[in-house]
């Protein structure tokens, strides 16, 4: 797959017992010809965002004066995908791009 990016997504868990949190690491990929424009934060990593906007519906309670859910309403929202990619991954990001735009 030419037109895949791999990154890698680390999360971070909490433990039991209030140690150490876990931090967990994923390898995601994103397709780069959805890419629509990409931002540079301030602590060096890229913000990513991506052609796939969305709906979806959630269910969000209704909550009474007396603070009390009384029931649940439908909610639509529209979404985008934000991907933050770490420093090491930004510059992977940049080389392969400016290789597709030569």
């Amino acid at each position: 797959m030419k037109n895949q990016f791999f990154y890698t997504r680390t999360e971070t868990l909490p433990s039991e017992l209030n140690v150490q949190p876990v931090i967990k690491k994923h390898r995601d990929s994103f397709n780069i010809d959805k890419v629509i424009r990409t931002l540079e934060m301030d602590d060096d990593r890229l913000l990513v965002l991506l052609d796939d906007i969305h709906e979806r519906t959630q269910e969000v309670p209704i909550i009474s004066k007396a603070n009390k859910v009384t029931g649940y309403k439908k909610e639509r929202n529209t979404f985008q995908s934000e991907i933050y990619l770490e420093v090491d991954d930004v510059a992977r990001f940049y080389k392969m791009t400016a290789l597709l735009s030569e």
